[in-house]
């Protein structure tokens, strides 16, 4: 028994194994009009490296969606099921790619940073992967409706994640210049857009899992809307609390404006943290 669970176990593994080589050829050939990715991996290209990693474990996380619901009847049947998810997911990141080339960074031509070795446009691409896997976790994982359901609240999951990447851009640069600082390579900020990335992906994780209680279309709509604003109001309460306590000595102005990695990785860990709190406790 113990040997067939081992066994059990490396067949989803390598299940996942097959669908990551899938993603990495699929990313090469995406890749070969601007670079060779094998290539600038192998120079030390940390840039294409966050984007590769980010891509890789947000295909995990999307993963863990189908492992984590129903199971089919047999080990075949689940395999096959659990196959056909995980090619959803890589659909599913390929298409955030896409959108974070024009989207998430606007008028910034991500594969030429990355090309470039730009580290802050691979941070914020490798939180934006993340991200992804997290919203594409809930969206399989759901009320179990299928491949159109999933569908459906990936697409609604992802609106909001950009719409609020590019409030909070809106806003934040009226302070400071804060795309030109990324496309510049400033470090600082493309941590903190990566974490704002993460944390909102974990509160809209809960408001997809969360809505069980609706019965019409219109109603898990407005339930869905509840919950997310509902939990971004907590997470820009606690971000609030974060900035003026967490870090005493500066502003996140300043954090931004002098390129402070150090305080910008602190507060950014503090906010995912809040987040992963607020998802699993309280929404």
């Amino acid at each position: 028994m113990i040997l067939q669970q081992y066994g059990i176990y490396f067949s989803y593994a390598a299940l996942c194994f097959l669908l990551m080589v899938i993603l990495k050829y699929l990313l090469n050939f995406r890749a070969n009009k601007v670079y060779s990715a094998e290539a600038e991996l192998s120079g030390g290209n940390v840039a294409v490296g966050l984007r590769r990693s980010g891509a890789q474990l947000g295909l995990a996380i999307a993963l863990l969606g189908a492992l984590s619901g129903s199971s089919a009847e047999t080990l075949v049947s689940d395999l096959l099921l659990t196959a056909g998810y995980g090619a959803l997911a890589i659909g599913f990141i390929l298409s955030t790619l896409y959108i974070a080339d024009r989207a998430v960074l606007p008028g910034v031509r991500n594969l030429e940073e990355l090309k470039n070795n730009n580290i802050a446009v691979g941070i914020v691409e490798f939180g934006m992967l993340i991200a992804t896997g997290i919203i594409a976790y809930a969206s399989i994982l759901g009320e179990q409706g299928g491949v159109l359901s999933s569908v459906v609240h990936f697409a609604a999951g992802q609106a909001i994640l950009i719409l609020l990447t590019l409030v909070f851009e809106k806003v934040v640069t009226r302070k400071v210049a804060f795309i030109p600082a990324i496309a510049a390579g400033e470090i600082a900020s493309g941590i903190y857009l990566s974490g704002k990335l993460i944390a909102y992906s974990l509160i809209l994780k809960s408001a997809i899992i969360g809505e069980t209680h609706a019965i019409t279309v219109t109603d898990k709509a407005m339930e869905f809307l509840t919950f997310a604003f509902v939990g971004m109001l907590f997470l820009y309460m606690f971000e609030l609390l974060l900035d003026k306590f967490i870090i005493t000595s500066t502003t996140v102005t300043e954090i931004l404006s002098d390129n402070k990695i150090v305080q910008s990785l602190q507060l950014s860990a503090c906010k995912v943290g809040i987040a992963l709190i607020l998802s699993a406790g309280i929404l």
